[in-house]
């Protein structure tokens, strides 16, 4: 597994101990939408697989500074960067369309 997807896997894996300690779904979802709103670049990530290294993932938020990054290579050191773990590809596109951005393409 990549560098960069080992970090996602383990930003998730914050935020699902934090989800499991909250008591109802309108809590857990306030807490996914702070985190989304609160960085800058948004990965879905959940257990696959079929996908390589059994992760799959998702750009949910933050097209064009990734489209920068590939372009010069590199992450920008100042950029906030969260994981949000889905149970599925399916649970990543609602999340996608409930709270990413609209126009993202992945």
């Amino acid at each position: 597994m990549s560098e960069f997807m080992e970090k996602m896997v383990a930003l998730a894996n914050v935020v699902h101990s934090d989800l499991l300690v909250l008591p109802d779904d309108y809590a857990r979802y306030d807490l996914v939408k702070q985190i989304i709103d609160s960085a800058e670049v948004v990965f879905a990530v959940w257990t696959d697989r079929f996908a390589q290294d059994g992760v799959g993932h998702m750009l949910v938020k933050g097209q064009a500074i990734a489209r920068q990054a590939v372009a010069d290579n590199k992450m920008a050191v100042s950029t906030r960067v969260a994981a949000i773990p889905c149970n599925s590809a399916r649970q990543a596109e609602a999340l996608l369309h409930e709270l990413g951005e609209r126009d993202s393409r992945h």
